[in-house]
């Protein structure tokens, strides 16, 4: 696991933790034999733009748990399996010249509110 994830954790914990030093080093010792590749909403919504589409948030989770659910772990999980996913279910809105073109030169995501 990587030390932002690890410290996400930790900061997510800190109203309830005692020793957040602690706990890093606990988690870090948790995590030293172990991977997890992180898929975030974020990810979702970038392969979204790509699609030229914009989701929600809550389609940008729905999309992770399908996702989630469905995975071949001998396969594991692809982009291209995000994208596919947005495009076959037919998912968000469609974004507007303007979306495209600030995402494509500027690396703006759109996001449905």
């Amino acid at each position: 696991m990587h030390s932002q994830h690890i410290e996400d954790m930790v900061r997510k914990l800190t109203p309830v933790l005692k020793d957040k030093a602690k706990a890093q080093k606990i988690l870090t010792r948790y995590w030293r034999n172990k991977i997890a590749i992180v898929w975030e909403t974020i990810d979702v919504h970038r392969a979204a733009n790509e699609c030229e589409v914009a989701l929600t948030e809550k389609e940008a989770i729905q999309v992770l748990q399908t996702l989630h659910n469905q995975h071949n772990a001998q396969c594991g999980l692809k982009w291209e399996d995000i994208t596919t996913h947005i495009k076959e279910n037919v998912l968000g809105r469609k974004l507007t010249q303007r979306e495209v073109r600030l995402f494509v030169h500027h690396d703006k995501l759109t996001i449905q509110r």
